[in-house]
């Protein structure tokens, strides 16, 4: 049994001594479980299976990575859901208060808006649910883009 503890913990240690490194991450406080910032979401299948297996979320949980409430920042968690099923015309974004997902109606997003029922694991399909501006989704025809100095 120590062996495994021992052994979790060095894979814990060395997860979070490299997500800063792989991802620009930080944890965030506040959430009702453990939370962490990202650079990006997952770009693919590939992408989302590494990223999930790292998170390595239980029976009870699924990987997730989507959109703070304030859409200033990518989250990364196991959310306590074994499968998060998400509208058409529909992303989600976590808000701190509650940490529970919640729904943003796209509709008016000039491409991407999810045009079918989907999976959060699936949310590489749709790029527009976790692509952000200032406060914005950038296919928001009223967002704009981080200006570089």
């Amino acid at each position: 049994m120590d062996f495994l503890r021992t052994s979790w913990v060095m894979v814990l240690g060395a997860f979070l001594s490299s997500c800063p490194l792989l991802y620009e991450c930080r944890q965030l406080d506040g959430y009702r479980f453990p939370v962490w910032t990202t650079t990006f979401c997952p770009r693919n299948k590939t992408e989302w299976d590494v990223r999930s297996s790292t998170f390595n979320c239980n029976s009870t949980s699924s990987y997730a990575c989507l959109p703070n409430e304030h859409l200033t920042e990518l989250l990364e968690f196991c959310y306590p859901l074994q499968v998060i099923s998400i509208q058409k015309g529909l992303c989600l974004y976590l808000p701190k208060d509650d940490s529970k997902v919640d729904a943003y109606d796209c509709k008016n997003f000039r491409k991407g808006c999810p045009t079918e029922n989907y999976r959060g694991s699936t949310i590489y399909e749709h790029p527009s649910c976790v692509s952000l501006g200032r406060g914005c989704f950038l296919q928001e025809p009223s967002c704009k883009r981080f200006e570089t100095l």
